[in-house]
């Protein structure tokens, strides 16, 4: 398959997910959403464990590209990590929280589909991996455990945001900070 073409129908089956639920994530629905042809995404992707799958890797693509600047930035304090965090968050809260939206239906999913749980699994541990470097070296403590937290707060306040939505802006910003001063501030 092409990769403008594959890009194009995970693209769509992220927007399905994210807007119909992972019951609507039919191939017809991915075809309507991605303005293809009828028959597009089957003739790409024969069964839903495959679209699925498309899916989880494309999300995971766009997860390390908003969390990327954490492998790319040097010597970060908590304040400068804390905004990172507000940029990813952001992303994933963009144009009604596709991202986040899209990647809990498809957790929900991947309980009955180990094809795209592996997938997902496999993109979480790299985001994790990243900044779990840079919680080592602002040497907190317990910097796997915090890690992990960190991840579950942000994707829990991304998730509130996506549902109910950001009627300022600045408070998803206030809600991010809090979260990553509050797990990595304390260095004990």
């Amino acid at each position: 398959m092409s990769d403008d073409r594959r890009t194009r129908i995970a693209d769509a089956g992220l927007t399905v997910l994210a807007e119909a639920g992972a019951r609507g994530l039919t191939h017809r629905a991915v075809d309507r959403s991605a303005a293809l042809p009828e028959g597009s995404t089957s003739y790409y992707l024969r069964t839903r464990a495959a679209l699925l799958q498309a899916c989880a890797a494309r999300l995971g693509e766009r997860t390390l590209r908003a969390v990327s600047p954490l492998a790319e930035a040097d010597d970060l304090d908590v304040d400068e990590l804390a905004q990172l965090a507000v940029r990813a968050v952001r992303t994933w809260t963009a144009n009604g929280g596709v991202l986040v939206l899209a990647r809990h239906e498809l957790l929900l999913e991947s309980a009955h589909h180990p094809d795209a749980r592996s997938v997902l699994d496999a993109a979480t541990q790299r985001v994790r991996g990243l900044l779990e470097q840079r919680v080592i070296a602002l040497g907190t403590s317990d910097p796997v455990e915090r890690t992990a937290d960190l991840v579950a707060c942000l994707d829990g306040v991304a998730l509130a945001y996506a549902v109910r939505g950001v009627a300022e802006e600045n408070s998803l910003e206030r809600s991010v900070v809090r979260v990553v001063t509050g797990l990595l501030a304390a260095r004990n």
